[in-house]
């Protein structure tokens, strides 16, 4: 996906949630703004929005020096999620489809944007979460697909999202594991936002369950400019691919594999592009028409 005018003022705001977050001082504020503004004059339209995205959270970095603003709400909600975690399960074992009800799980941890919007005081209500599960509205829903496709593989890569919500996946990665298939996950490198790392996929129990690599750097989404070989190993040889969230969307919508993204069109391009409604939920199976791009 290719980056339009809107992108430019989201990537702003981007630096400047972040650096609300991070509870720097107004002087800092504005010179870190600043700086960033004059990097925007370079902006490429031609790479995903969240390769543009990684320059705000960068210059937020090298300005104000603080490397992990996230590190403490990603902590907070890693351990709220975990709370649940028994509750969550239960519902997946009453369930007349676990698998769905899990992928279902899933999607509800993506819709809660777990940590981005918080500086606004924004909390996350778990229990709400319970309740709304069996309710999710998914505008585009291609679980019928993803059951078929999962019967065929046996290797699948699950490339996560945010801490807190990797407890989510960790409901669904649990699932497809009963299916006797052998699953990999994947965390950033090193802190990018609220993205998982890998010390929240061992915080959360991931790494007890399944195989955990990381990228190769600490990037929004997938940046296959700066990915490991490991990871591109991996990438290339896996049957299925399950890619949660908008910003691994943005980079892996042209590229040709069997791909299945559950993520929420948290802007109206990414929404236009899957031929939703802005903030639909989908989980949809990587379409032809979006590009056939190699890796």
């Amino acid at each position: 996906m290719k980056s339009y005018v809107e992108c430019v003022p989201c990537a702003l705001n981007q630096c400047i949630n972040t650096l609300n977050v991070s509870g720097v001082s107004e002087d800092l504020k504005e010179k870190t703004v600043s700086k960033l503004i004059e990097k925007l004059k370079n902006y490429n339209f031609n790479i995903p929005p969240s390769y543009n995205s990684d320059m705000a959270y960068e210059t937020c970095k090298e300005v104000t020096k603080i490397s992990d603003p996230y590190y403490k709400l990603k902590k907070k909600y890693n351990k709220l999620a975990l709370e649940i975690y028994p509750e969550l399960s239960d519902i997946v074992k009453s369930s007349n489809d676990p698998l769905y009800t899990a992928a279902k799980i899933s999607v509800e941890g993506n819709i809660i944007d777990l940590g981005i919007n918080l500086h606004y005081g924004k909390e996350v209500d778990f229990k709400k979460i319970i309740n709304d599960i069996s309710n999710i509205p998914l505008a585009i829903n291609d679980y019928n697909k993803f059951k078929d496709s999962l019967e065929d593989a046996e290797n699948i890569l699950y490339i996560g999202d945010n801490a807190g919500e990797i407890v989510f996946d960790k409901i669904f990665v649990r699932e497809i594991l009963k299916k006797k298939k052998n699953v990999i996950f994947s965390v950033k490198s090193g802190p990018i936002i609220n993205d998982a790392t890998m010390e929240d996929a061992k915080e959360t129990g991931i790494t007890d369950l399944v195989k955990v690599i990381e990228t190769g750097a600490a990037k929004s989404g997938v940046n296959f400019n700066y990915v490991s070989e490991e990871f591109i190993k991996i990438f290339r040889g896996v049957d299925l691919i399950i890619s949660k969230g908008q910003a691994n969307f943005e980079c892996l919508d042209e590229i040709d594999k069997n791909i299945f993204f559950i993520l929420k069109a948290k802007c109206a391009r990414v929404a236009n592009s899957l031929g939703v409604n802005y903030l639909d939920v989908v989980l949809v199976k990587k379409k032809q028409k979006w590009g056939n791009k190699k890796v």
